[in-house]
């Protein structure tokens, strides 16, 4: 039996470099693999980071384009929904303001007359009506004196009917009386020359001078100005004195 004379296969001598085995070169493509998948991970999510951004930077100038954000107020409601409501323009919303009415001016005078109960055919002193027409106001129209403030009985009143030439909303008269108090005023106003036109406004022991009576939404084509009391004239009598008489109100075409 011959024995060998080769050193017996104990492992590789101390100091010589071992070759990787199968189940290390596994592990170190494991790791390899984990790092590429973690790096492409990673440079995928900052792509769509990037694109994410860029999107909604585009969907903000979109918007700004569009018209300034909306605020909400302390009710809930939007800002810009609330100014809409307001809007005189929109017509919408309970706040919308109404339209204005016209603003009463002077209206045309084409005549007056000294007017009784039964017409121009017993007014009082027809003759001198003229110096209220607005010409002068050194001398006013008056009326007859009588004997007691109602006319001595004689009749139920006496006034001036004005024609407007069309029929107008009346909304106050003016009227320059004399300097004595007490007389008893109303503003008719109809369609027809007649003493019984309705009446749209009454002022009880007017103080003189200037006097204003505001009407009731009247319209007519006829203002008669009627004085169902007198004012004493100072000399144991009692007579009314008028200098001017100027009628506000507008057309009816331009009725708010």
């Amino acid at each position: 039996m011959s024995g060998g004379t080769g050193k017996a296969d104990a492992g590789p001598e101390p100091g010589t470099p071992r070759r990787p085995g199968h189940d290390e070169n596994k592990a170190w493509k494991l790791a390899l693999a984990g790092l590429v998948s973690g790096y492409l991970a990673l440079s995928c999510y900052g792509l769509v980071t990037a694109y994410q951004s860029h999107v909604g930077q585009t969907s903000g100038v979109s918007a700004s384009r569009a018209g300034p954000p909306t605020r909400t107020g302390a009710n809930g409601g939007s800002s810009a929904g609330a100014k809409a409501s307001r809007s005189p323009l929109t017509g919408g919303g309970s706040s919308s303001p109404r339209a204005r009415r016209p603003a009463p001016r002077p209206l045309p005078v084409l005549s007056i007359a000294a007017f009784g109960p039964d017409g121009t055919s017993d007014g009082d002193n027809q003759g001198i009506v003229y110096r209220i027409s607005g010409v002068s106001t050194d001398q006013p129209w008056y009326s007859q004196w009588y004997t007691t403030p109602e006319f001595g009985n004689l009749r139920s009143g006496t006034g001036l009917m004005l024609d407007l030439g069309e029929a107008m909303n009346v909304r106050d008269v003016r009227l320059l009386l004399g300097s004595q108090p007490g007389a008893d005023i109303q503003v008719r106003v109809g369609n027809s020359l007649s003493a019984n036109l309705p009446t749209a406004a009454s002022l009880s022991g007017s103080p003189g001078g200037a006097v204003r009576l505001t009407t009731a939404a009247a319209s007519g084509r006829y203002v008669l100005i009627w004085f169902t009391l007198l004012p004493p004239d100072g000399q144991g009598h009692y007579q009314i004195s008028v200098y001017n008489i100027t009628v506000d109100g507008t057309r009816l075409s331009s009725a708010g």
